[in-house]
């Protein structure tokens, strides 16, 4: 019995010493209050707003001579109409390229900060000695919230 006893000891203890340290994180969280993603977002807002404010200008320029080769009637050449199909090809193409052009550039300061975060969350789960570290929602119970120590790293990084 005292032997059962020391080996079941033995077993408990070794088991013990081999546990994991698991942290987790809420990545939406982290987005959500570094300090860049604001100012990303901001910028980004004004952008579309210019992007917005330059169409709506074309537009009403469009507009206006389209009433004006309207009211020519069978005055219009089809050199006009094509000159004024031409401008809405060109209208339209600025929209597309102007659109895309934003959509890559919101892409790729998401993937920025994506990239600082996966490198704070290595430092912080190195300079903490975690063995694995989760996304908040993959874990039941247990395990450390490193969220505000991940923010706090992204933004000591970027001084």
């Amino acid at each position: 019995m005292k032997k059962s006893m020391i080996t079941l000891m033995a077993v408990l203890v070794s088991a013990s010493a081999f546990a994991a340290k698991i942290g987790y994180v809420n990545s939406q969280e982290v987005f959500g209050k570094y300090s860049q993603t604001k100012i990303i977002q901001t910028n980004l807002t004004k952008e579309r707003e210019r992007i917005e404010k330059d169409l709506n200008q074309k537009e009403v320029t469009l507009k206006k001579e389209y009433l004006e080769l309207q009211a020519k009637g069978d005055k219009l050449t089809e050199k006009e109409k094509e000159a004024f199909q031409k401008k809405v090809e060109e209208m339209e193409k600025y929209a597309r390229d102007s659109y895309a052009k934003l959509s890559k550039e919101e892409y790729n300061r998401t993937q920025e900060i994506d990239a600082l975060m996966k490198k704070s969350i290595e430092k912080v789960a190195k300079n903490n000695k975690y063995d694995f570290i989760l996304e908040e929602g993959a874990i039941k119970y247990g395990g450390t919230n490193i969220t505000d120590q991940v923010i706090k790293e992204m933004e000591n990084s970027k001084k």
